[in-house]
């Protein structure tokens, strides 16, 4: 037995790097080929794009994606929330929303400084917001006000970073306290999948199903101004509806953060 497992187990691994080896050089020839578009044509058209790149990638490396509920997604500029499981989470975002008008993410200041990385998120509409200082959290948050008042959708993984243990961590405030003031809903929706097909601590890839599912839309009600009690109600409700809609288990244990989702 041990002498007919030894052989499989080599076999499985040469498989396993030779898929790896395969998934980095399509993604990656891809990614510069669709990316100098992005760059180069900006928006509308790079959302448009970088959904058909980010959907040939999965297709080309054999990662069958699907999304239910997306009917569910509002006609209005809303907040879409998200578990945070993998640095595959935005291509896998990318590939399943609608682009028209698209959805925005949130990145740190200090990407403008990249330049290979800056001019490709900016194609796509990326909102750029300051380092994670404590005097920065208001601005912050006012940033994001004005983007909804302009009519973007933005993606936000409350959460912040993610970790290689599975479970749904913590939310950070500062999402919520944006839709609050901008009377936004807030869509909750989850990833399953993502986290087993590129592994937190590892850059190899494996072959998985990926299922991005909408779940529940939630209006903010503030009674008069800006209710101080609204935004950790409203955390805790998104923080339920996305354990509902998840596989990964609760692994919150101190409660709201403050600032914003952004490492």
């Amino acid at each position: 037995m041990t002498l007919i497992s030894r052989p499989m187990t080599v076999t499985r691994h040469i498989g396993e790097w030779i898929y790896g080896v395969y998934a980095w050089v399509v993604g990656g020839l891809l990614v510069l080929l669709f990316g100098s578009l992005i760059a180069l044509l900006g928006l509308p058209r790079g959302r448009r794009i970088a959904r058909f790149a980010t959907r040939l990638i999965f297709r080309l490396v054999r990662m069958p994606l699907s999304v239910g509920g997306i009917e569910r997604l509002p006609p209005s500029p809303h907040m879409l929330v998200v578990n945070h499981t993998s640095f595959l989470d935005g291509l896998v975002l990318s590939a399943l929303l609608p682009c028209d008008p698209g959805y925005a993410f949130i990145v740190r200041q200090q990407y403008r400084s990249q330049s290979l990385l800056w001019p490709l998120l900016k194609g796509i509409g990326t909102i750029v917001l300051q380092h994670s200082a404590p005097g920065h959290k208001t601005a912050n948050v006012e940033i994001l006000v004005a983007a909804l008042a302009r009519g973007n959708n933005i993606v936000v993984f409350p959460e912040g970073g993610f970790v290689p243990e599975p479970g749904l961590r913590p939310f950070h405030s500062g999402a919520f306290r944006a839709a609050v003031r901008a009377r936004v809903p807030i869509v909750v929706a989850g990833l399953d999948g993502v986290r087993e097909a590129l592994r937190p601590g590892t850059w190899w890839p494996r072959r998985r199903a990926i299922h991005l599912e909408i779940g529940l839309t939630i209006v903010p009600i503030v009674p008069s101004g800006d209710d101080p009690a609204t935004v950790p109600e409203l955390a805790a409700a998104a923080h339920r509806a996305m354990l509902a809609i998840t596989k990964e288990g609760d692994a919150s244990q101190s409660g709201l953060q403050a600032g914003l989702p952004v490492r």
